[in-house]
Order: C-alpha cells, then sequence, then structure tokens
C-alpha cells in the first residue's frame, strides 16, 4: 500500500497544485451557517428573535470544537479524495438547506454541522499551505503569516456576506457558498489522489458517548448565554433547565471519563500549567472581544449608520492584523519575551477601549474611528498567536488534540458570550438608571404628546451614551487588572527546559536532547496541524 501526505496527483504541476491549495482553503475558512453582518435580515425575514441566530453561531463553535479529538482518527480512516469530497458536498448541502429553509432548529442543526465539517476540510490543507508559507519549516515564520490572513479572509467575506445580504436577500450567500463548495468537490474528483495518508486506523477506538456528553454540555452553555436576557435569566424554566444540564452534564462526564481509557477529552491535561493559563488568558480576551460589539451601539444607535458602513469598520483592522503579522514574524524569530509580545496585544486593545471611551459623542466621524480599530485588528494577530501557541506547547499528541476543543470554544464562544451577558446586563442596569435620573428632573405637564415623543427620543440617545461611556470605563480597569495578571505569570512554563523546548518549536528547530521522549515525526506533524487549524477556527 503506497501513501501520500499531499493531496493531488504526481501528474498535477506543482504551480498548480499550489493555486488549487488555495482555491480551497478560501471558502474553507469563511463557510459558516450564520453570516454574522446578516443576523439582523435573517432576524427580520424569519421573524425570530436574533438570539436563536446567535445560538445558531455558537452551535457552529461547538461543533468545531467536537471535531478536534476525532478529526485526525477520520483522516487515517479514509482516503483523502474520499474525505475531501463527501466533506465538500455535505458543507453545500447544509448552505442550501439554510438559504431554503424557515426553520430555526434546522438552522442551529444545520450550522453545527457545518462548524463540525469544515475542520475535516481545513486539517487537510494545513501542511500544504504550511510548506508554502514556510519551506525550511519555520513555524513562527508560518504562524505569523497564516493566522493573520486566517482572521483578515473572514472579515473581508463577512463585509461581502453583509453586502449581499443588504442589497438583496441573505439568503444568496449560502447559495454562493454551496455552488463554490459543489465547485471545489468537482477539483476534487478531478485532480485529487486516490491514496491514504498514512496506515489506517479503525473509527472503534472513538468515544462516542463522550463526544455526545460533551457536546450537550457546551450546547448548554451556548443555549443559557444566549437566551439568558432575552428569558430574563433564571425567572425561566428553560434557562433553569440549560443550567442543570450543564451541572448534571459535567458530573456524568467526569465520571465516564475515569471508566475509559482514552475519554474523548481528558479534563486532566487541563491541569497543565500553559494551559491553565492559556485557558484564563483566552477568556479574558473574550471581554475585549465582546466590548467590541460596543462600537456598534454608537456607530448603529447614535450614528444612525446602516450595517453595511457599521461593518466596514472591520476593513480597518486588516491594516493592524497585517501590522501584528510582521510584529509576530520579527519578535518570535528572535527568541523575545513571549510575556512581552502577550501583553503587546493585550494592550493594543486597552489602548483601543481608552479612545473609545473618549470618542462616545452624537457628533463622531466616521474617520475617527479608524486608528481605534487599526489596534482592534493589532492585538487581536497577536493574542491570537502568541496565547494559542503558549497553551499548547509542550502537550502530547493526544492532549493537544483535547485541548485544542476546549481553547476553541473558550476563546470564540465562551469567553465573548459570558463576558457579553455581563456587560448587557450592567447596561441596562445603567441605562434604566440614567432614564430614572432624566425622568425625575422633568415636567410632563410642559410638554405635548408630540413634544415628549420628540424628547423621550432624545433622552434614549442620552441615556445609551452615558450607559456605554461608563462600560467603556469599566473595560479600560478590566484591561489594566488582565495586565497586572499577565505580568505576574510565568509564560516559559514551569522551568528552564519548557522555555527551550517552546522557543525551538517556534523555530522550527529540532527538540533531540532536550526530552527524554523524543516524539516521531507523524506526532509533530499532527501537533502542528492540530494547532495551526484549531487556532484559525474563528
Amino acid at each position: 500500500m503506497m501513501y501520500n501526505k499531499g493531496l493531488f496527483a504526481d501528474w498535477l504541476p506543482k504551480p498548480a497544485q499550489l493555486v488549487l491549495v488555495l482555491v480551497f482553503l478560501l471558502p474553507i475558512l469563511v463557510v459558516n451557517g450564520v453570516y454574522t453582518g446578516n443576523i439582523g435580515y435573517m432576524s427580520g425575514s424569519l421573524g425570530m428573535p436574533n438570539s436563536w441566530l446567535v445560538f445558531a453561531n455558537y452551535a457552529g463553535v461547538v461543533g468545531m470544537g467536537v471535531s478536534m479529538p476525532v478529526i485526525f482518527r477520520y483522516k487515517l480512516a479514509f482516503y483523502t479524495k474520499y474525505l475531501m469530497l463527501r466533506t465538500f458536498l455535505v458543507l453545500a448541502l447544509l448552505s442550501f438547506i439554510i438559504g431554503t429553509t424557515d426553520s430555526v432548529g434546522v438552522i442551529v442543526i444545520c450550522t453545527f454541522f457545518i462548524g463540525f465539517f469544515k475542520m475535516f476540510a481545513l486539517i487537510e490543507v494545513i501542511m500544504p499551505v504550511m510548506m508554502m508559507i514556510s519551506p525550511k519549516g519555520d513555524r513562527a515564520q508560518f504562524y505569523g503569516i497564516f493566522y493573520p490572513a486566517a482572521i483578515i479572509i473572514p472579515q473581508v467575506v463577512g463585509y461581502l456576506a453583509t453586502r449581499v445580504g443588504f442589497f438583496s436577500f441573505w439568503e444568496n450567500m449560502h447559495f454562493y457558498m454551496a455552488i463554490i463548495m459543489l465547485f471545489c468537490a468537482l477539483l476534487t474528483v478531478v485532480f485529487m489522489h486516490n491514496l491514504r495518508y498514512d496506515k489506517k486506523v479503525p473509527l472503534k477506538g472513538v468515544d462516542w458517548w463522550g463526544l455526545f456528553l460533551y457536546t450537550t454540555i457546551f450546547i448548554a452553555i451556548a443555549y443559557f448565554v444566549s437566551f439568558a436576557k432575552q428569558l430574563n435569566y433564571f425567572r425561566s424554566e428553560n434557562i433553569v433547565l440549560a443550567a442543570v444540564v450543564i451541572v448534571v452534564g459535567i458530573i456524568f462526564y467526569a465520571i465516564h471519563q475515569r471508566k475509559v481509557p482514552m475519554p474523548f477529552v481528558d479534563f486532566r491535561t487541563l491541569k497543565n500549567y500553559n494551559v491553565i493559563h492559556g485557558i484564563m488568558m483566552l477568556f479574558m480576551l473574550g471581554f475585549f472581544l465582546a466590548g467590541s460589539s460596543l462600537q456598534s451601539k454608537i456607530t448603529q444607535g447614535i450614528l444612525g449608520y446602516s450595517t453595511v458602513l457599521d461593518n466596514s469598520f472591520n476593513l480597518w483592522m486588516i491594516p493592524g492584523i497585517a501590522l501584528g503579522s510582521v510584529f509576530s514574524l520579527k519578535w518570535l524569530t528572535k527568541n523575545k519575551s513571549l510575556k512581552i509580545y502577550i501583553l503587546t496585544g493585550f494592550t493594543a486593545f486597552l489602548v483601543y477601549y481608552v479612545l473609545m471611551y473618549f470618542l462616545v459623542s452624537p457628533n463622531l466621524s466616521y474617520e475617527l474611528l479608524i486608528l481605534p480599530n487599526i489596534l482592534r485588528g493589532f492585538g487581536m494577530a497577536v493574542l491570537f498567536i502568541g496565547v494559542w501557541l503558549y497553551a499548547l506547547s509542550n502537550l502530547s499528541m493526544d492532549a493537544t488534540l483535547g485541548v485544542a476543543a476546549v481553547l476553541i470554544i473558550t476563546r470564540t464562544m465562551l469567553g465573548p458570550a459570558i463576558w457579553s451577558l455581563a456587560f448587557n446586563y450592567i447596561d441596562s442596569i445603567w441605562n434604566l438608571e440614567v432614564m430614572t435620573n432624566f425622568a425625575g428632573k422633568l415636567d410632563a405637564s410642559a410638554f405635548s404628546q408630540q413634544g415628549a415623543m420628540s424628547l423621550y427620543k432624545n433622552l434614549n440617545l442620552d441615556a445609551l451614551m452615558i450607559s456605554t461611556k461608563r462600560i467603556y470605563g469599566l473595560l479600560v480597569l478590566l484591561g489594566g487588572a488582565v495586565l497586572i495578571y499577565v505580568s505576574f505569570l510565568n509564560l516559559e512554563g514551569l522551568g528552564k527546559r519548557k522555555l527551550v523546548l517552546l522557543r525551538k518549536r517556534l523555530k522550527g528547530q529540532s527538540v533531540k536532547g532536550y526530552k527524554r521522549e523524543v516524539e516521531s515525526e507523524n506526532e509533530e506533524e499532527v501537533k502542528t496541524e492540530a494547532t495551526a487549524a484549531s487556532g484559525t477556527a474563528v
């Protein structure tokens, strides 16, 4: 039996292979069940609250996390062509279903499976892309270029999706993606080889019961954070039920993982020093990401910008992401302090919020928001690279897959969602407080009904500005606390050995002689692919 770790048939010229890798990569990175810029259009068209679509979006994140522990089992169980072809066909079918259904349950389920299956295609193209970016295997160079590119591409496509929804119908974006997926499937049939990646490994070792429990726990969390505010928190039976499912699910999973030799995700690996503080930093990154939605309250709620114009600010993050890429390449390849590197990313976000605190105004111009969004893009690029590499360093292959599953959900769902829920709760209290203070100083008999309604609009805008400014101030204080926390961390791990290993891996150098047990070449490839694929799952 012959094996081929590439993607394409040998008769295809190398330049054509490189082009096809990019043709596959771009749609894989951006395909989704819910394009966030279109949530408002979908909500209005389908007659459902935004919470359902937020829940569907988070379900897609859970799907990406759930796929990580089993992804290499599938990679080794099937031929590469078989796996890629069926993945593209499934993604095309799910995108088409979302574009034609009016059932919220169908959208949630399809979005979950889009997140699950897109990772199977992404993991296949990671290694060829790494060889294109860094032929010598310099991982710092690869991560410094690939991660920012993987952030930029969804930002651009997200803006285009918003334009499609604004100028035509939101369903068209899903039809376009279905057509693109079918085109990729056709290219797969014609150009990909029919050989295995490596020796066949059966699927019978997968912990399916653990997968079910893991999925149930995080879907319940996604429901909780999506609907808690709308359903008035614990006054709702559904929210109480979701909380019970979360607690009971965690207990059952803890018992279950003690009874199986290879649990779906071994939570005992989360005791690793790097993993503990990596998860904490990603969770704290969540409140920086969640706070970014406050900008839309200003641009749409106060300034009256359209969704298209509001989403155009995401494009101004691209210069910042590019700067973050250059900074990462210069910093990581020169063995400079990882702590300073990560602190720089958090500082960029903190400066963004300081600027936004002083910019809250009904007379704010578009141009004044450009620099803050460049800083936001820089901070995102640096932290997505730095925290991810730190958290997954010095782990075994199996541990890397399990921890990556937790990190994906923490960074993209848990952190932003929980902090957003907290900020919305605080904002509603402060907004009501401000409106009450205004109302207490007005004489209702002095205004006609028409005058009162006009005055109410102005008072509502004032209350919105005051409460938003207060939250920005709170974010600045929290950001300062994060900087203090990171400053006291030992980001190089528990000793000199881990520092040497981390630096050597970032530079793509051999770690032979620095470890008592040298990992096999295949395990190193698996860890590299898992780290890169999970880090770009945005």
